[in-house]
């Protein structure tokens, strides 16, 4: 049931633009979104996390063996190159990604008056097979279940604004209409990435502007968790 009302979401962010980085990540910081610090350990811990549920819940097991064959048969691209939006060669790397997604759709709630109470979001979560079927979608995406709030909010967020602009999630649409409204809804993304800016630590990659990912990994870092600022301040990879 989630991953159907999941499916126009997750086209809808296939639909807009990337993720920027800019400014200087502060040492310990696995990104800056805005004000708000997603720190390394707090990456490293979440990842741990979800390997550990990742055993009880055999679907997403088998969503998640299934991203890593496809990873593998890729031709002409190393594991771990690109996150889009999950990453089966690094854990971090997707929980990282999911995590920068759910604070920027927020961002689109509160610039766009969307109201994610949380009796809303446990309505939304009952109406959508409960509990047990949000846990195993949430694992399946490379999150532990201790994001199931956070996750399950995001997506009602996506909902409630192809509701507004006249889509039912839960109905097939006319292509034309469909593209239309992602593209509206990838706008409101982009104008939230915008207004909160993003910078990522090289340890977890760049966001690429053209192909909405996580790009590569710094191949050398003068720390552990940050790159070597340059005269303006920027980290940047070391080639």
């Amino acid at each position: 049931m989630f991953r159907k009302s999941l499916k126009t979401a997750v086209c809808a962010l296939a639909a807009g633009t990337a993720l920027a980085a800019c400014g200087p990540v502060q040492p310990g910081a696995a990104a800056i979104v805005g004000h708000d610090r997603i720190s390394v350990s707090k990456v490293d811990s979440a990842a741990n996390q979800w390997a550990k549920e990742l055993p009880h819940y055999p679907q997403a097991g088998q969503i998640v063996a299934a991203a890593k064959e496809a990873q593998r048969q890729q031709a002409g691209q190393q594991a771990g190159q690109q996150q889009g939006p999950y990453d089966p060669s690094s854990p971090q790397r997707s929980v990282l990604y999911k995590v920068i997604q759910i604070r920027l759709w927020d961002e689109v709630a509160r610039e766009q008056h969307v109201s994610t109470a949380p009796g809303q979001v446990d309505a939304f979560i009952a109406s959508q097979g409960g509990q047990q079927s949000l846990d195993a979608y949430v694992v399946a995406q490379g999150l532990p279940t201790s994001y199931d709030e956070d996750y399950a909010r995001s997506v009602l967020i996506q909902r409630t604004m192809l509701q507004r602009y006249g889509v039912n999630p839960d109905q097939p649409v006319d292509q034309q209409q469909g593209q239309q409204v992602l593209q509206r809804l990838a706008g409101d993304y982009a104008n939230a990435k915008r207004h909160v800016g993003i910078t990522v630590n090289p340890r977890f990659g760049e966001f690429d502007d053209q192909t909405i990912s996580l790009g590569p990994v710094c191949p050398h870092l003068s720390t552990p968790d940050s790159g070597t600022p340059d005269a303006a301040g920027e980290i940047k990879c070391q080639l």
